[in-house]
């Protein structure tokens, strides 16, 4: 089974993701920032992590620097809801720090099921 660690610090947000890709059949992990997010790496490994930009403790994007050094073989998909607000393209950032996808927030079960099978394939694949 796939495996997918979802880091926001909105629990409502991971709650939302958490539903909806175990509803398919991925196995799901939850940080709540960057540091647990790298807890929770340095005790298993993962196939995907979707993880936010603005959050406390480490924003996402020191988080997929570290990655990206940490878990080569993991897919990351950035996620963010605040760069419009900011007037900034953090998720082009992500890109360039090297996350693999892109979502803006707020988005729907399909669209956030589509691009997970984009970059893993599905559940049990």
């Amino acid at each position: 089974m796939k495996s997918v660690l979802v880091v926001d610090d909105d629990p409502s947000i991971r709650a939302l993701i958490r539903l909806y890709l175990e509803s398919v059949g991925y196995t799901v992990c939850e940080a709540a920032d960057g540091r647990r997010a790298m807890a929770v790496l340095d005790g298993q490994a993962v196939d995907l992590v979707i993880l936010d930009i603005f959050m406390p403790e480490m924003d996402g994007l020191e988080v997929l620097q570290a990655l990206r050094g940490h878990c080569e073989s993991c897919k990351v998909m950035a996620i963010s809801g605040g760069s419009a607000k900011i007037g900034m393209d953090l998720l082009g950032h992500a890109t360039i720090f090297g996350a693999d996808e892109v979502l803006e927030k707020p988005f729907g079960e399909a669209t956030l099921l589509g691009k997970v099978a984009g970059l893993i394939g599905p559940a049990a694949g």
